[in-house]
């Protein structure tokens, strides 16, 4: 398989143009979005497509929230904002088309195709993740005939966690995704009753939020798309998360939960 740096010095296995166009109308309702928060909020277009976007993660240059923009995405945004309108979307599709997929960052451990884990923090606290890689599967990864496999991978997942780091205090997670009794119903019942929406400023680049607008095959969801672009005529730039369908909700529980769940 091949690989890329998070700077983009060298890709390979590059998507192509069909895999690309399965995201055209994700990056729509992206640029969009940048389009209204930047004349609204008197910010260069640029800047709200590079820090408001998630195409820095989605074009695999790497997670914002813990690095600069990638000189090379920045230039490409650039080159972006310099077309005219109508022509920005075809610029981004097409070079997404020669990116590789984005991988899971080095410092999170994968369990089957879906979860990963952190190491603890200094607080002793496990960050988990879960995404949904473009598939052709007959249903998605969250329907009621995956949810053997789920745990499965929950059980491997919290067993190499209470080997690893036994020692750890507790689990956490920040996503949309638990606004879905679908999500939800895998984790232990005081993790998933635990949920509060996030609230603050902060950026939003991250599929944490941006995720609620695909389907399991990677396309836009139509209805969810719409509606978001009506809200947006009331955008709250001072607070424009709450512009989005569903809020990011945070979660945690003790690894004691789990390990009672799991069995391990």
């Amino acid at each position: 398989m091949g690989n890329s740096t998070a700077g983009g010095d060298s890709v390979t296995d590059a998507k192509g143009m069909a895999d690309a166009e399965i995201a055209r109308d994700f990056f729509g309702v992206q640029l969009h979005y940048a389009g209204v928060l930047s004349a609204r909020a008197g910010i260069p277009l640029g800047e709200a497509i590079i820090f408001h976007t998630n195409f820095h993660r989605l074009f695999a240059y790497g997670n914002l929230g813990k690095m600069a923009p990638d000189p090379a995405f920045v230039a490409l945004v650039s080159d972006a904002v310099a077309l005219a309108p109508e022509a920005r979307l075809d610029h981004l599709v097409a070079a997404y088309a020669e990116r590789p997929a984005d991988p899971w960052p080095a410092d999170r451990f994968p369990f089957g195709n879906h979860f990963a884990c952190e190491a603890p923090n200094d607080a002793g606290i496990v960050r988990i993740h879960f995404r949904n890689r473009f598939n052709t599967d007959e249903h998605g990864p969250l329907h009621a005939s995956n949810i053997a496999q789920r745990r499965a991978d929950l059980t491997a997942m919290f067993d190499f966690v209470a080997s690893r780091w036994p020692d750890a205090k507790a689990i956490n997670g920040a996503s949309w995704l638990y606004n879905l009794e679908a999500y939800r119903r895998l984790f232990p019942a005081d993790y998933s009753a635990s949920r509060v929406a996030l609230t603050g400023p902060r950026p939003i680049h991250g599929l944490s939020t941006w995720g609620q607008f695909l389907d399991f095959r990677g396309r836009a969801k139509v209805d969810v798309v719409e509606a978001f672009v009506r809200g947006l005529d009331a955008l709250d730039v001072k607070q424009p998360w709450l512009s989005f369908p569903y809020q990011v909700l945070a979660t945690t529980a003790p690894l004691a939960s789990f390990r009672r769940e799991f069995g391990v």
